[in-house]
């Protein structure tokens, strides 16, 4: 369905059941379950869906052991059910990831032993495989590169990993297909009806400068970082507030971790957790967890970051990254919800989500994660139907099949460090809603993600492929690369 067409049905339907702000896996959450419901339902992202927080994951499917210790069973629980609907729904995009805990100390062994037993109990029927013992033989044969003075052995684990804003952009397929309408670059720019009582909200077509008046039975505020910008337009204040949290990320050669099993390192310098991730064809080593009162959708990995995590991950690799190894860092913003008041130290605010019912129509879904997205937009329509705004239907979304709108594998590489080839970017152009180059190098594909330095050595070609393709002029194709490497500039 192209852009003319979605506008055209958005203008076609008098009022819908839900309309969401914000193409992030909250609001696409919300929007599959609305449609599994059989709403009428419509999306709004004023960007690119994913664009924020959304793309810059550490790609795992998990519980959370480090909220399992912070006593957090309830979330850590709902995760693990959670995380098994994704790999049965997607399993083009997840998969299994067995990740080791290097041990160095008795003690050590017996906590984090005992904590991953108590983590397969809690996954139950549900697990992904049963948490084992290993010896310092078989760790070194699992993670070649690990530092092996002291080392007396290590703890095996099972999780999940996924490709992030891969499933965004397919879960926007998914809900279309079943007759949900999503749309990016298309701005909120107001509510409709009386401050207590909104009927609708009116939007901006960033491409055409368009507005729009959109009607709607309850709205869903799922704007993430920007929950308190979207809440400033309703004048009404709100018992909770976001704290940012930064995660940064730095992406490595796949020779540093010389392994398909991950490593997790439960308590860093200043103790927080470290994984170094296999992902695709490099490693990504993360996450930091750092407060911050810049809100934007492209933040930097600062240089404190970055020395964070090259420092803690040369303490257990035997081939110690430099500066001069990486391939890319990103950072991303949590949207992490917190009673106003509140301490601003994010790793001990819980990643539980929350419905904020603000005013009769507006619902606000606040904090989760990735893993539990689908149930965080569950929990959003159960609240809706509960204030008796729409009738009950019950939730399917557990039980829908993501699809994609491409499968295209074979052809001609972009780059011998990039896994992709020009069929598969070409057939994603007219299906994906690709707007611009960003879009594609950065979402439709993880190329920017994978290694900066190749993807600005196939941008010229991948900004003429759009071009022949959407009948785009030079002045387009100069303004274009301009702004991506800005944009490139945060990796």
């Amino acid at each position: 369905m192209t852009r003319f067409d979605i506008f055209a049905r958005i203008k076609s339907i008098e009022k819908f059941d839900v309309v969401i702000i914000g193409g992030g896996a909250s609001g696409l959450g919300v929007a599959l379950d609305a449609i599994s419901r059989g709403y009428k339902v419509l999306l709004v992202e004023k960007d690119d869906f994913g664009k924020g927080t959304s793309s810059k994951a550490t790609k795992l499917l998990h519980g959370g052991v480090r909220y399992l210790a912070q006593g957090n069973i309830g979330l850590v629980y709902e995760a693990l059910r959670e995380r098994t609907n994704i790999i049965k729904n997607a399993p083009h995009l997840s998969e299994i990831l067995p990740f080791i805990i290097p041990i160095y100390s008795y003690w050590d062994a017996i906590q984090y032993y005992i904590g991953l037993k108590f983590y397969d109990i809690l996954a139950g029927k549900k697990s992904l495989g049963k948490s084992e013992w290993l010896s310092k033989s078989c760790v070194i044969e699992k993670s070649p590169n690990i530092k092996q003075k002291g080392l007396i052995g290590g703890v095996m684990y099972f999780d999940g990993q996924f490709d992030d804003t891969r499933l965004c952009i397919d879960l926007v397929t998914t809900i279309i297909k079943l007759g949900g309408l999503c749309i990016n670059y298309t701005e909120f720019t107001s509510f409709l009806g009386k401050e207590k009582n909104f009927d609708g909200i009116t939007i901006l077509d960033k491409l055409t400068h368009q507005k729009y008046e959109i009607k709607s039975k309850a709205i869903v505020n799922a704007s993430g970082v920007y929950f308190d910008k979207i809440m400033a337009k309703q004048h009404t204040k709100s018992p909770l507030q976001i704290v940012p949290s930064r995660g940064s990320h730095v992406i490595l050669d796949r020779s540093f971790l010389a392994s398909d099993h991950a490593i997790m390192i439960p308590k860093t310098s200043d103790g927080r957790v470290l994984f170094l991730i296999p992902w695709k064809t490099v490693v990504i080593i993360g996450t930091t967890d750092t407060v911050t009162h810049k809100i934007e959708s492209d933040p930097i990995a600062t240089k404190e970051d970055i020395a964070f995590i090259l420092g803690n991950a040369q303490e257990y690799l035997t081939k110690k990254p430099t500066l001069s190894d990486i391939k890319s860092t990103y950072a991303g913003l949590r949207p992490l919800a917190s009673p106003k008041g509140d301490g601003q130290k994010t790793k001990e605010i819980s990643r539980s989500h929350k419905v904020l019912v603000t005013n009769k129509n507006l619902f606000s879904i606040l904090g989760g994660k990735w893993t539990t997205f689908r149930k965080m937009g569950e929990d959003t329509l159960d609240k809706i139907i509960k204030s008796k705004i729409l009738p009950f239907k019950p939730s399917e979304s557990a039980n829908i099949s993501i699809i994609t709108a491409t499968q295209i594998e074979n052809g001609n590489p972009i780059h011998h460090n990039l896994p992709y080839t020009w069929e598969y970017l070409e057939s994603i152009i007219p299906l994906e809603q690709v707007e611009h180059v960003e879009d594609l190098l950065a979402r439709r594909s993880r190329c920017i993600f994978i290694d900066k330095k190749a993807t600005i050595q196939i941008l010229d070609a991948a900004i003429t492929l759009i071009a022949n393709i959407k009948n785009k002029d030079e002045k387009w194709k100069i303004q274009e690369k301009t702004n991506f490497l800005q944009f490139a500039e945060s990796f």
